[in-house]
């Protein structure tokens, strides 16, 4: 049997229909899942406009869910420990990993020396289904499964194991305490999950800045106190009217989901003494920074960065979605949806930035 999948083969380069031959067998601990629904990432869109460089040529696509047509020889269990089968509909890591290396054994699976991340890997190496723009995908053992509840259409559960399981591990990782005031840098899917968290959380007043006016709107809808449009406001106004709003101290925690290194000189000036940074977003080379080393010290900043996530927070973000979804807008952020062979049109429409995500779900 045949497999159609949209490679990507160099930028600014059409993604081009192709087909492979589905896997005859199924490896232990693997899984050959039939797509559903896949949606395109900002880091898709870098890949394909040459703003970062991946091997080719490739499946793109990351944030997937899938129902299972064939199992490997013992993967018969989630993530949550529930029995899963062929039907199931599942979402999975982005990457797949070894479990015994250096990083492995130190709780940081996304740093395996063998790592295997979907839509990052050739497609020219066999069982040639590593992505999500595909009819099919092939989960690679060491993959964490799991089933995706009934109660979550796919619109809301496809992008779960990408934006908001990144933003579960930077919330844990910096720590938000109850009532504490938070800065968001960035109103993209990243930002607007961190808004929905933190406000389940217990925090604040919670500030958000972005320069797109469409999804600060939706940062308001998800919860933001008070959104700054930076296309349209001074930096210097906008750090005095956060200071000022917290009687002249600064927020007790930044989180910078913005890809901007800009954006992390204006988030060291808003924060309180003692205050912390999270920084999620500069995952491009060159995100060169310049800090006041003294303002660092003098003011006992803590600054921490991370990348993805550990599976734990996959099942975190899924729980969270399962319990709130249906208080925030997150039925709204997939706002087209087209076919595999209109995969073009598609990475067109999610480049104008018009919706937060765009679908891929007519297979």
């Amino acid at each position: 049997m045949k497999s159609r999948a949209a490679v990507f083969s160099e930028p600014a380069k059409p993604l081009a229909i192709e087909s492979f031959d589905l896997p005859e067998k199924i490896e232990p601990g693997a899984a050959l899942c039939k797509v559903q629904m896949s949606t395109i990432c900002g880091s898709d869109l870098h890949t394909i406009f040459g703003r970062r460089q991946e091997p080719t040529p490739l499946i793109l696509g990351h944030e997937i869910i899938g129902r299972i047509v064939a199992l490997g020889d013992g993967l018969d269990r989630d993530g949550f420990g529930g029995p899963v089968g062929v039907g199931d509909r599942i979402t999975w890591s982005i990457m797949a990993s070894c479990g015994k290396c250096f990083y492995c054994r130190r709780q940081l699976p996304q740093k395996c020396e063998h790592l295997r991340k979907y839509g990052h890997t050739r497609s020219t190496e066999p069982p040639h289904l590593p992505g999500g723009y595909a009819e099919h995908i092939y989960l690679f053992p060491g993959t964490a499964i799991f089933r995706v509840p009934d109660g979550l259409v796919d619109a809301v559960a496809t992008p779960a194991n990408c934006a908001l399981s990144t933003v579960v591990n930077a919330l844990e990782t910096i720590g938000l305490n109850r009532g504490e005031t938070v800065l968001i840098q960035g109103a993209g899917l990243l930002g607007l999950n961190l808004i929905a968290l933190c406000r389940e959380a217990g925090a604040g007043r919670i500030f958000v800045t972005d320069v797109v006016a469409r999804r600060l709107e939706f940062a308001s809808r998800f919860g933001a106190d008070t959104c700054f449009n930076l296309a349209e406001s001074d930096p210097d106004e906008v750090v005095a009217a956060i200071r000022g709003s917290t009687g002249g101290y600064g927020v007790d925690l930044a989180l910078e989901v913005c890809g901007s290194p800009d954006a992390v000189t204006q988030a060291v000036r808003t924060l309180r003494i003692g205050g912390r940074y999270l920084i999620a977003g500069l995952v491009t080379p060159g995100s060169d920074l310049t800090l006041d080393g003294n303002r660092i010290t003098r003011n006992y900043l803590t600054i921490k960065g991370i990348h993805n996530y550990h599976p734990d927070h996959l099942t975190a973000a899924l729980r969270f979605l399962e319990k709130h979804a249906r208080q925030y807008p997150y039925d709204e952020l997939v706002g087209a949806t087209f076919a595999l062979d209109d995969i073009n049109r598609a990475v067109q429409v999610a480049a104008s930035g018009e919706f937060i995500r765009v679908g891929i779900s007519d297979f």
